[in-house]
Formats: structure tokens, sequence, C-alpha cells
């Protein structure tokens, strides 16, 4: 029992290296979500045999061969058809272009307005409005382009999707009633209407209204 269960080890070491070569030269950082799912499938088969007795290795050897199989053949046709690649593999979703947020994306990547702000903190970029450029790789990583590299300047999110952020206010001495007055007095009547607002001693106010923001989506790969 152990000499197969060491056997079935050793062919599973191979069968991962086999599996590493299908998916080409790509650091951690490059595996897609679907790169991902091949290696997954692959460990659940090797699990459910190195330890079930009416399990060969014949059938080891069957199953990794058929699954190679499939991986070569689907890795093919992803790289033959840019159409196939974007169903299977997806592509770079474009969050804020030129300055300009896009709601569509963010939904459709699940991603909040505070989370937002966190990817672009990781990329020393303190405050949306200095964010120029914004994309979301299909491995999950995050690129950013600044407006200007000398703005350091940590901006609070007062305003998320029109509801007032009272904790925030509140820890900075902040009041609802001088956020409302200030909104009011640069001509922003209701709430209802914006999708985000930042603050900050040095720059002020920094107000992106629904008109303010795309719904469109940009392609910048194939």
């Amino acid at each position: 029992m152990f000499v197969l269960i060491a056997t079935k080890l050793a062919i599973g070491l191979a069968a991962l290296l086999v599996v590493v070569r299908l998916l080409g030269k790509k650091s951690m950082s490059e595996i897609t979500p679907f790169d991902l799912v091949y290696m997954l499938v692959l460990g659940g088969i090797l699990e459910e045999s190195v330890y079930d007795d009416t399990v060969n290795v014949g059938h080891l050897l069957f199953g990794i061969a058929v699954w190679a199989c499939l991986i070569f053949l689907v890795e093919k046709v992803v790289q033959k058809s840019r159409a196939v690649n974007r169903l299977v593999k997806g592509e770079p979703s474009i969050l804020v272009k030129d300055g300009i947020v896009n709601l569509k994306e963010l939904n459709r990547n699940q991603i909040e307005l505070e989370q937002l702000r966190e990817l672009s903190r990781q990329h020393q970029c303190f405050s949306l409005e200095n964010a120029k450029h914004i994309i979301l790789e299909n491995a999950g990583q995050v690129s950013l382009v600044v407006k200007s590299e000398e703005d350091k300047v940590l901006a609070l999110m007062l305003v998320d999707r029109g509801q007032i952020q009272v904790p925030v206010l509140e820890t900075h001495n902040l009041t609802t009633d001088w956020l409302k007055e200030n909104l009011v007095n640069q001509g922003y009547q209701s709430l209802d209407d914006l999708v985000y607002v930042e603050w900050s001693e040095e720059k002020g106010f920094y107000v992106v209204t629904k008109n303010d923001v795309t719904s469109k989506v940009y392609r910048i790969d194939g």
C-alpha cells in the first residue's frame, strides 16, 4: 500500500510539472483564475486517487492524460481566438479612465468605491482626484497611473453613493451640517445626485456626481 501511495505521489509530481509547462512560463502574479481552476481540478484528481485503493496507477495516468489534453486544447483555442480568450480568461477592466469613474465596471467586478480607494492607496495614490487611470487586470492586480507623483494628500471619503459617512466625519471632528452646508455652497443641493465626495484640508472638496461618471466599456488589449 505504501509503495502504491509513493508511486501515485511521484506520478502526481510529474503531472504537476507537465501542467506548469502547458500553462507556460508565468509568474504567480500572471496566473489567471482559469489557470488556477486547472491546478485545483488536477489537485482534486490526485487527492482522490492517492488514498483510494480501488484506483490504480493506470486509472491515475488515464485521468491525468485526459485532463492534460483538455488543458492543452483549451490553451491552443484561446491562443487562436481572441473572442474565446475574452470569454475564458476575461479582459482588463478600466475602472477609472482620464479621471472618470466607470460605475458599470465597478459593479461588474463587485468593487465598492471604498475598495477602489484602498486599491489606490496600495499604489501610493491617496485621493481618487489624483487617479488618472485605474485598470483591473485579468489576474486581479491593479495598474494605476496618477495625475501627479507629488500629490500625497490623504483625502477622506465623506459621501459614498449618496450616503454620508458619519463615522468618518465624527472621527475628524466634522459634522453632517457642516458637510451639507459646504455642498450647498458649491451648488450641490441633493445627496442623491452625488456618487462620491472626498475632502482634505489641503485641497478641499472633490465631488463626483451621476453626470460625472461613465458606463462605457473600454478595451485596451486585442
